[in-house]
Parts: structure tokens; sequence; C-alpha cells
């Protein structure tokens, strides 16, 4: 059972048992509460079912969108143009910084840049490196 589902059938499972609490309170019949509890049970069957159905397409939707933005080449390049644009920034603040005469960047701005500049490196030679080593434990796996 994947997250989604789980945060969805918790609430439901909740509900459904406060719900079987009010009907041994308001019905005093053993048969009737069986009936009734039975009904809400196969109602929250249902609901789970639902909610792992949708799950899944929402899986496969995600997987479809993914799949979608790599077929075309400017979704395949934002990511390592982008950490390209970064580089030459950074590179250009560090070579201009001092050597072109009073040349300083705001202190405000070095925070914004160091964090993205790490989160950059970090990211694209990360994911680069996890989608490797699944391919090539897919590929390992499958010989």
């Amino acid at each position: 059972m994947n997250w989604l589902t789980a945060i969805f059938s918790t609430g439901a499972s909740t509900l459904i048992d406060s719900v079987g609490n009010a009907i041994d309170k308001l019905v005093t019949n053993d048969e009737e509460k069986l009936v009734l509890r039975n009904k809400l049970q196969e109602a929250m069957n249902e609901f789970q079912s639902t909610m792992e159905t949708k799950s899944i397409e929402f899986e496969q939707e995600i997987t479809k969108r993914w799949t979608s933005d790599n077929e075309h080449n400017i979704t395949r390049l934002v990511r390592p143009i982008s950490f390209v644009y970064v580089l030459v920034i950074f590179s250009i603040i560090a070579l201009a910084d001092g050597n072109l005469g009073s040349f300083s960047v705001n202190s405000i701005y070095v925070p914004v840049f160091e964090t993205l500049l790490a989160t950059m490196v970090v990211a694209y030679f990360g994911s680069r490196g996890v989608e490797k080593s699944i391919k090539h434990f897919k590929a390992g796996s499958n010989g």
C-alpha cells in the first residue's frame, strides 16, 4: 500500500470505527449491529480498493509525463543547461571580483549563489549517479 492510500485509508478506518461505535450505542439488536458492521466493512473495502486503483493511475500518469518530458530536446536539456548557466555565472563572479576595478557581489546574494550552486551540483551529479546505478542494476538482474 503506498503513501496516498495509507493516508486516506487510515482516516476512513477511523471514521468507520467511530460510526461503528455510534451504531453500538444506538442499535441494541445484535443482528442489526452485525448487518450494519458488515455494510460498513464493505464500504471500507470498496474505498480502499478505489484508493489503490487511483494511486496506481496516479503513478502511471507521472510515468507518462516523465516519458513525455524525455521525448523533447528542450525538456531533456533543461537540467544540463541550467547547471552550466549557474556554473558560468559563478565563474564570472569569482573571476571578475577584485579583477575588474571595484566589482563586488552584494552580500545578500552570496548565500543564494552558494545554495543554488551546491544544490545543483548535488542534484545533477547525484541524480545522474542514481540513474546510472539503477540502469546498471537492472541490466545486471536481466542478464
